[in-house]
This record gives structure tokens, C-alpha cells and sequence, in this order.
């Protein structure tokens, strides 16, 4: 692996002593990853020029009182989202997961010609395609100028911004109000979610609805899933948590539905109350179950803690004996989760470097571990023996794309193993 010349130090944040939904002060650490890079924080390396890194504290804090489980600090949204290395559509298990939510939309939101749905969180545009196929008057809100510059050059609707209040108001005056308002894994990423509900009940109609899908937490924590723990990503929901939060707007959750996308997705669809849809009985199973596994206690969450070391350990003792053996192994996917990864379980010496098929990181360096990233072909080229497969959700897709890799994967989560 090249070394370049780079510095780290601490960057600036907020901290957060009370619940940042309830304003409880009867708050409980319970995970602890110490100071990581960011995760979609890829370096640009520059010859004879130094580049400076930094770092930040990575805590989950459990709120005792709403039980919503969270990061005590926070980040600039412009630091993490200006430019984003994210892009929707260079997966097409992700993109034919849009097309699947978009088609089912007339189901419950009929004559596609005369109702208006907006994203929050955009990205490149790969739901604001599917939806216009069905014919919806859509429009898409995202901040990550990078991502989204080629997609209104492509003629996709979309507004490079934060979504706000205030925001939702000028929508309201130029679109006029949403028949529904959907979300893919942005609303765990907003600093201040008050204000993004507020602008919700503004642009959403009376008896429109909101459907917003995040990872699960019971899946996160059943699966030890740690590497999608970091800075971006500040609540990770329960039903028990949402379902506290929304009371605080005369809102409630009426429906919710799984989904074996990014390791666990779940889909809560909200709307005010008295907006005439019934409440499901999906959603009285999950809060029973919920509450049956205890994600209202703090104690499975230290339990979680615990679980996160051990698999850190697990996978050195493999990696180890690997390199003692002279086997040549790579990282595959320099996504969020393998930032995670590296960092936490220190596997600067373990990997000669880092593949991904994103063009947009290739040549970049992985954060804090400054492993290069090269194009997928380069590990079949060099005779790889093993790649540590951060992407492992993407197992069967990755395995797809690489037919003539003769190695073998390394998954990580949620028990290491050999495939």
C-alpha cells in the first residue's frame, strides 16, 4: 500500500447532554466506536501536498424516556452532504427496488396524472424516473450538488437544497401541496428532524401521507450490523421511537413494511391523524415484537455493544492467519460501511488495497485507512486470493458482476465466514 502524506486531528461538532427528540436528559451511552473518519469522507491524494483529516467522536446515546437511540454529536450537513460520494443508481438491486415501490404507488394513491409526490433525499434521481414512468407529477430535494448537477442537466426535477420549512413553503407556492412525500434513507441523516416535520405538515396535504424508509434497528441489532453506525447516519429507529416522536405532531404511523434491501430496510407510512387510513395490524405485530425483544431497554443495547467487539475480534484472528499464510486480500466496496469497518477493526496492514465499480472513488484513498481504490477488475487481475467484502448485503450481486474472480469473500457481518 503507497503512503501519502496526510494529517489527522479532530473536527468540529456538536454535542448533544439530552434526547434530541423528547429533550430528556435521562440519556445512556451504550455504544462506543472512538474516533473514526468520516465514512463517505474519500481523499483525493496530491503529490507533495499535505492533506488534513479529521476525525470524530462516535457514540450511541438511548434515551430512557422516548427510547429513541441516537449519535450525541453532530456534524455540518454541508462537511458530510456538499459532496457526496452516494450515488442511488449505481446498484440495481437499489434501482429495482425504486421501480417496485413506484408501481405499487397507484394501489394506494390512484390516477398517477393528477397527484404530485415529492422526495426528500433525492440522490441521483433513480426514484423521480420511476415515478415519472408511472406518470406522477414528481419532484425530488437533495443537497449533494455533485450527485445531483447530472441529473437536472438530464432533465430530472430536482432542487439542490436543504429540506426545511422554509423550504416546503415555496415548494407549496410553485407546486401546490403533495399527495404524498417519500424518503430513502435520508431521514436518519438531518441534525434537526423538527424542523423537517414541521415542513412536512407544510407541504403534505390533510389527508396525504409520508412514507419514509430507514434501516431497522431490530435488524441492525439482530445482525450486529455496526458498519452502518456513523456520523451521517444520527437516529436509528424503532416503531417505539417514531411512534413517540410523530404523537408530538398529532401524527401516527397507520402501516409499515419490510424490506430485504441495504442488510434490513423497513418503510413507515405516517399521516395526520384523522387522515382515514387504519392502522394496521402490521403495525401492532412489530410494536409487540419490538417490545417482546426489548429495544425500549437500554441493556440490549450494551449486549449489542458487546457483540461488535467480539466480531472485530473474530475477524482479525482470520486475517491474521491469512497474511501468515502469505495470502494476497483486498477490501471490496469502499462504501460507508467499509470506512466503518476498516477503521474500527484496524485493518490498515491487513489489505493491499480497495475495490469498488464507482468511478466517481476510484483513485481516491479509503478514509483513515488510506487504502487506494481501484476498479473491481484489478483483484481477477492480480490473482487476489481473498477480498474482505464490505458490500456483503450485495453478496449475490457482487458475485454476478465478478465471474472470473477465482478468490473468495470474506464476509464480515453478521458472523465472519468464508464463501
Amino acid at each position: 500500500m503507497k503512503s501519502f502524506n496526510t494529517y489527522k486531528t479532530v473536527g468540529e461538532y456538536k454535542f448533544f447532554d439530552s434526547c434530541r427528540f423528547c429533550g430528556s436528559l435521562n440519556i445512556k451511552i451504550v455504544v462506543d466506536l472512538g474516533l473514526l473518519p468520516l465514512a463517505g469522507g474519500f481523499i483525493k491524494p496530491k503529490e507533495n501536498k499535505r492533506v488534513t483529516e479529521k476525525f470524530y467522536p462516535l457514540k450511541l446515546v438511548f434515551c430512557e424516556d422516548c427510547f429513541l437511540l441516537q449519535v450525541n454529536s453532530s456534524i455540518s450537513p454541508d462537511t458530510l452532504f456538499k459532496n457526496y460520494f452516494y450515488f442511488s443508481s449505481s446498484m440495481k438491486t437499489l434501482v429495482q427496488h425504486f421501480e417496485n415501490i413506484a408501481s405499487d404507488l397507484p394501489k394506494i394513491l390512484p390516477n398517477p396524472n393528477d397527484k404530485f409526490v415529492v422526495e426528500i433525499g433525492a440522490n441521483d434521481g433513480a426514484f423521480i424516473k420511476a415515478l415519472q414512468k408511472i406518470g406522477y407529477k414528481a419532484l425530488g430535494i437533495d443537497p449533494a450538488a455533485n450527485v445531483v448537477k447530472s441529473a437536472i442537466k438530464n432533465g430530472i426535477p430536482i432542487l439542490n437544497d436543504y429540506f426545511t420549512q422554509k423550504l416546503a413553503g415555496k415548494i407549496v407556492k410553485k407546486y401546490g401541496r403533495a399527495d404524498s412525500i417519500y424518503s430513502f434513507h435520508s431521514m436518519a441523516h438531518i441534525e434537526n428532524m423538527h424542523d423537517v416535520i414541521h415542513g412536512i405538515k407544510t407541504l403534505l396535504k390533510k389527508d396525504g401521507f409520508l412514507a419514509i424508509e430507514v434501516h431497522y434497528l431490530g435488524d441492525l441489532i439482530r445482525e450486529i450490523q455496526y458498519d452502518m453506525i456513523y456520523h451521517e447516519h444520527q437516529f436509528y429507529y424503532s416503531l417505539l421511537s417514531l411512534k413517540n416522536f410523530f404523537q408530538q405532531y398529532e401524527m401516527e404511523i397507520f402501516d409499515v413494511k419490510h424490506f430485504n434491501v441495504r442488510g434490513g430496510s423497513i418503510m413507515y407510512f405516517v399521516q395526520n391523524k384523522g387522515g382515514g387510513k387504519r392502522v394496521t395490524k402490521s403495525v401492532k405485530d412489530l410494536l409487540k415484537q419490538e417490545k417482546m425483544r426489548k429495544l425500549d431497554k437500554a441493556d440490549s443495547y450494551i449486549r449489542f455493544s458487546k457483540k461488535i467487539s467480539l466480531r472485530k475480534k473474530q475477524l482479525i484472528l482470520l486475517l491474521n492467519k491469512l497474511k501468515k499464510d502469505n495470502k494476497k486480500v483486498v477490501g471490496y466496496g469502499a462504501s460507508g460501511r467499509g470506512t466503518i469497518i476498516a477503521n474500527y477493526s484496524d485493518l490498515t496492514n491487513y489489505l493491499d488495497y480497495i475495490v469498488d465499480d464507482a468511478k466517481a472513488k476510484q483513485g481516491s484513498l479509503l478514509p483513515g485507512t488510506h487504502h487506494e481504490i481501484f476498479p473491481s477488475n484489478k483483484m481477477i487481475q492480480d490473482n487476489v486470493d481473498f477480498a474482505v467484502l464490505f458490500a456483503w448485503p450485495f453478496l449475490k450481486e457482487v458475485k454476478a458482476r465478478n465471474k472470473n474472480f477465482r478468490g473468495k469473500f470474506i464476509i464480515p457481518l453478521p458472523n465472519v465466514k468464508i464463501v
